[in-house]
């Protein structure tokens, strides 16, 4: 048997060289295959691994559970709408930590909860009247001159505004003229040194209905434990502010959706364009990035009336000197300093982060701040707990991606009573209230009597009284901002997040939680299902992506399959020969075989090594990421694939398997012809 193998070889060897061209058309596809099965392969398992670690090390999960009486499915990051999701409920999370922690690959479990909250930012005029009203009280005069001012400015660019409307379409007033009039006078603002309370009262009814409304933004929540969560998912980090200290209230927001989403709106128009112009667009040549040039300018205004009064004319003399121009009004001075072209933008985006940016506040709060949190409860009636913002967060590695800084983190206690869910504690509550107000059921066509008529009038308005003073009192206790961190770990939740020790072994992990938790009424999926449109896109990607290479494969298999009939078929006179002298057809049917297999090998081992020189080049210059999405994929801007033996080595097995297969139906159509035919063909 050794020797036929030898001979074979000796055989396969000498054909190789006789026949140099064919084998290196052949071994080049045979290498190309190779080369590319090894590559996407690695890519492919970078990706995987880096989508791992951007998803499921940051705040996913490798498993979620949660009920299987579920209406929708779970999405973490939100699904297609903004709507709540109705997933269900863990009644109690200690039997589900508990269940879960005996599962062997298991390295944490963390209870969590989603929820939806509007967050409302007063506007600008709003917040300098409730600082000068706050300066008043406090008897700080320098202070109260210093916002007098800016409440003047705001008015002179109300005033403006209102003068341009009128240019352009006539349209009444309602005495807004002659509002603004009045809060640009010396009379009114000599009315803070003899009566500053009644200032304050008429800015407050007359001047502050024609300011800009304030803002309104939703922060998408994730109640959890947080000393749990910083202990299971290390790639948070905090760049502003600090964590939430251990059994205190309040929230930590993604630094990325802050910049995208909330931030002052020439200061995020001026990042889109520097983000667009790293990335080698031009405004010269981008309609897009003039238009959002366009949108700065018209928002510039603004800035006139954030800038502190002492600093007006420090900006305002370096934007002139910038411009070349004397010092003036500043408005007009912001028009032009904002009016760009490739030639200045990058020295211009600095001086306004230097100069301007530095002296406003480009966000709607800012670490320190209590904000207030409205939602929709489970029972349907809106509740609003105050937190403080403890800190600006961002993910290692996807410090600029905007879907991975999403979420905002809150601890369990603040998700609970925003939730509303009805507990023993609530309906006990009610019952007090019902008992101190004297309330009483009444049948429904009695209704009407006993709350509009004779004497019941009065009862009503006490039970009203009562109510309200339960109600308040209820209130003073949300705004304790500490908590037993114990109860934390108790009581429900709306998912569980599991982490792994091992990910290699996720499926097999993930059917043994589902067998855990079944009894207690759960599921449990993965990462890519539980994070909703996000994780279904990256599925989607990955599937397109793996699609893309299979198809290059095929199209590289079926040119492989028709050179080697071409070869094999111009060697039928060679064949025929062989056959004459007495070869068998299982002689060269393996005779054929070894030679495709030698090629393939040393094909492979050219291949695989262009592909290992390849990656170790990618691995240091990374593949871009241009989208959101493929930061999440990518885990950052960059990927920066490696390689594995594994990759190798499956992708030298599948170039010797896909050459042996093609090689057997040229050879099977060889053996078909008789040897004295074959033998005439030769002549």
């Amino acid at each position: 048997m050794t020797a036929v193998i030898k001979l074979l070889l000796q055989l396969g060897v000498q054909s190789l060289l006789a026949h140099r061209t064919k084998s290196l058309i052949v071994g080049g596809l045979l290498a190309f295959g190779t080369f590319l099965v090894v590559t996407s392969l690695a890519v492919l398992d970078s990706v995987t691994r880096a989508t791992r670690a951007s998803l499921v090390e940051s705040i996913a999960g490798d498993v979620q559970i949660y009920s299987k009486d579920a209406k929708d499915s779970l999405a973490l990051l939100g699904g297609i709408g903004f709507g709540t999701e109705d997933i269900g409920e863990i009644d109690s999370y200690g039997p589900v930590r508990d269940a879960v922690l005996k599962v062997d690959n298991v390295a944490g479990v963390v209870p969590m909860g989603i929820a939806n909250a509007a967050v409302a930012s007063p506007g600008d005029l709003d917040r300098t009247l409730n600082a000068l009203r706050e300066a008043v009280k406090g008897n700080d005069a320098a202070n109260v001159m210093l916002l007098a001012d800016r409440v003047r400015t705001i008015a002179r660019v109300l005033q403006d505004q209102q003068q341009k409307q009128a240019a352009v379409a006539a349209s009444e007033n309602n005495g807004a003229g002659e509002v603004l009039a009045r809060a640009l006078s010396d009379e009114l603002w000599a009315g803070m040194t003899t009566d500053p309370l009644a200032t304050l009262d008429w800015l407050d009814t007359k001047l502050a209905p024609l300011g800009e409304q304030g803002n309104q933004f939703y922060l998408r929540l994730v109640g959890t434990d947080l000393d749990g969560f910083k202990q299971t998912f290390k790639r948070i980090k905090i760049v502003d502010g600090e964590y939430v200290p251990s059994g205190t209230r309040g929230v930590l927001v993604g630094q990325a959706f802050l910049d995208r989403r909330l931030k002052f709106a020439v200061a995020m128009h001026l990042d889109t364009i520097h983000n667009e112009l790293v990335k080698g667009q031009t405004i010269a040549a981008n309609k897009t990035l003039q238009d959002t040039l366009a949108k700065a300018r018209r928002a510039s205004p603004r800035l006139v009336y954030m800038l502190p009064p002492k600093d007006l004319p420090v900006v305002t003399a370096s934007i002139a000197a910038e411009l070349g121009k004397p010092p003036g009004e500043l408005a007009p001075l912001l028009v032009d300093f904002l009016t760009m072209d490739d030639t200045n933008f990058e020295r211009r985006y600095q001086m306004f982060y230097d100069v301007i940016a530095a002296r406003v506040q480009l966000y709607p709060f800012q670490v320190g701040d209590t904000i207030t949190l409205t939602s929709f409860t489970k029972s349907g009636y809106l509740r609003s707990i105050n937190v403080k913002v403890w800190g600006i967060y961002v993910i290692e590695g996807l410090e600029s991606s905007d879907i991975a800084s999403a979420l905002s983190i809150t601890d369990l206690m603040t998700f609970r009573e925003l939730y509303g869910r009805r507990t023993a504690a609530l309906d006990a509550e009610l019952v007090k209230m019902k008992a101190a107000s004297g309330a009483k059921e009444v049948n429904r066509e009695d209704a009407e009597a006993a709350l509009f008529g004779g004497s019941d009038a009065v009862e009503v308005q006490a039970v009203a009284e009562s109510a309200a003073e339960v109600v308040l009192d209820k209130v003073d206790r949300q705004e304790s901002f500490t908590f037993d961190p114990k109860d934390a770990n108790e009581g429900f939740a709306l998912t569980t997040a599991v982490l792994l020790k091992d990910p290699d072994k996720a499926r097999a992990t993930q059917r043994e939680i589902s067998a855990a938790v079944a009894p207690l009424g759960l599921q449990a999926v993965n990462w890519q299902t539980a994070t909703g449109i996000v994780g279904q896109l990256t599925m989607v990607v990955s599937g397109v992506l793996l699609g893309a290479i299979f198809i290059l494969f095929l199209v590289t298999t079926v040119i492989l399959n028709n050179s080697l009939v071409m070869a094999t078929l111009e060697r039928v006179a060679e064949i025929g020969t062989l056959r004459a002298i007495g070869a068998q057809k299982r002689f060269v049917n393996a005779m054929i075989t070894f030679e495709t297999a030698t090629l393939g090998a040393l094909a492979g081992v050219v291949g695989a090594l262009t592909s290992v020189l390849f990656i170790t080049w990618l691995s240091k210059v990374g593949i871009p990421a241009p989208a959101d999405v493929l930061q999440v994929l990518f885990g950052g801007p960059r990927l920066y694939p490696t390689l594995t033996a594994s990759n190798v080595v499956a992708g030298v097995v599948a170039t010797l398997i896909v050459g042996v297969f093609a090689t057997l139906y040229p050879a099977r159509l060889a053996m078909r012809v008789q040897p004295v035919v074959a033998m005439q063909g030769k002549e």
